[in-house]
């Protein structure tokens, strides 16, 4: 990285913003670049996983939510469905989002989510002032491109709430949204959403520490429920493994 010398010593200079210009190849990538999952393996376990674990939450998986996200056409109700989906966000936490939360450093396009557990109706200014905060990158550039362009043409104010219906509001629409595609085997809410991104990490085989940091979880233990979603399926587990 280029640096700045001074008399003080070095440091990184700025980074500059890109201007039509291709991005940069990333000089290093985690570990575990591609996995093989059997969605649909995995779809007709899900009813042994919520049968067989304690306080397990409903989940959906890639191919299914991507048959929600398809459906719906409402562009409001696209983005916080896509939100939580890649996120992990509460349907709280995207209600309370401004345009001041979304950022670029130059390197990451990210939101920045205060941490705001569900309570009836919206958090008040005093609730998210104390909440802690936590950065969230959105990778995926059709879904960075349409943040900006519905900011763009809302014509928010920086601190002005871009999402302005109830949590309830969005149950009800997702519920009806469920109904349109032909119903699901589970109930479908808001936070559905959430749980189908930590289990959609772990699958991928991000840390548990690091799934828990963006969940923003207080305790690593929290999280750890959604490796049963990994666990439960004994003969794929055992696959290979010969004891005679």
């Amino acid at each position: 990285m280029e640096r700045i010398q001074d008399g003080r010593g070095a440091f990184p200079a700025s980074r500059p913003k890109r201007r039509f210009s291709p991005n940069e190849p990333r000089l290093d990538t985690f570990p575990i670049q591609h996995v093989q999952i059997d969605w649909q393996r995995l779809m007709a376990k899900r009813e042994l996983v919520l049968d067989t674990v304690d306080a397990m939450p409903t989940y959906l998986l890639k191919p299914e939510v991507l048959g929600l996200l398809d459906a719906e056409k409402h562009p409001t109700y696209r983005l916080i469905l896509d939100l939580m989906w890649t996120t992990g966000a509460r349907i709280s936490e995207v209600l309370a989002l401004t345009p001041s939360h979304f950022t670029d450093d130059g390197y990451d396009f990210m939101v920045v989510l205060r941490t705001l557990k569900q309570r009836p109706g919206r958090p008040t200014n005093v609730q998210l002032a104390r909440r802690p905060k936590r950065a969230v990158p959105i990778v995926d550039p059709m879904l960075k491109d349409r943040i900006q362009s519905y900011l763009y043409a809302g014509h928010f104010r920086k601190d002005e709430r871009i999402f302005t219906m109830a949590r309830q509001t969005v149950n009800r629409h997702i519920h009806g949204l469920v109904k349109r595609v032909g119903g699901a085997p589970i109930n479908i809410t808001c936070h559905t959403f959430r749980h189908s991104f930590a289990i959609h990490l772990l699958l991928h085989g991000r840390p548990l520490k690091i799934v828990s940091q963006l969940l923003g979880h207080k305790s690593i233990e929290s999280t750890e429920i959604y490796t049963n979603v990994l666990t439960v399926d004994g003969g794929h587990f055992l696959d290979g493994v010969n004891f005679h």
